[in-house]
């Protein structure tokens, strides 16, 4: 296509779109998503850390009577990005197909022929990668995520999927 006609689709596009969406009618270009259960964690060693380094800066800066404004605004950073990373909430997906999970700021999506097994201990999930020696781990003690649910939910997933399964909490099984 040309890039005036494609300029024109986009354009026409977007005016059927508002008025659908002015109709309560779906979006033309949205297609219908797949429902994933989400399993939200909470972040509290990274930010403790963070207010623990500000904690120490403070102390030194008031103990060796500094008045330099850049320590006061390191120290305010430190909590800033504290309360940042408290507040940001890491989480799994488990879809019909697919997990997802946020990884360096971007939302990574894995498929069930890109796993290798699933590995359930009792304060953490594993799933090991096929293609990269690579793991992803969600563990009770660092992100306070809800294991036995995640547990039940990938069990489903991997028995769906044929992915090996083990559960080193009590017995091991292989999904299949």
């Amino acid at each position: 296509m040309s890039r005036s006609w494609e300029r024109m689709v986009a354009k026409n596009k977007k005016q059927i779109n508002k008025k659908r969406v002015k109709l309560g009618q779906p979006r033309i270009d949205d297609s219908p998503r797949e429902q994933m259960d989400t399993f939200y964690g909470r972040s509290w060693f990274l930010p403790a850390l963070f207010v623990a380094i500000s904690a120490f800066f403070g102390t030194i800066s008031v103990a060796y009577y500094e008045d330099n404004t850049m320590t006061w605004v390191m120290i305010a950073a430190y909590l800033a990005l504290g309360v940042m990373y408290y507040l940001r909430r890491p989480y799994l997906k488990v879809g019909k197909s697919q997990i997802a999970t946020k990884k360096m700021g971007v939302e990574r999506a894995l498929r069930a022929d890109e796993m290798e097994s699933i590995s359930v201990q009792p304060g953490s999930v594993t799933i090991k990668l096929k293609h990269k020696n690579t793991r992803w781990v969600f563990t009770k003690f660092q992100n306070l995520y809800d294991i036995p649910a995640m547990a039940a939910k990938l069990k489903q997933f991997a028995q769906q999927h044929q992915v090996p399964f083990e559960d080193n909490g009590g017995t091991a099984s292989k999904a299949g």
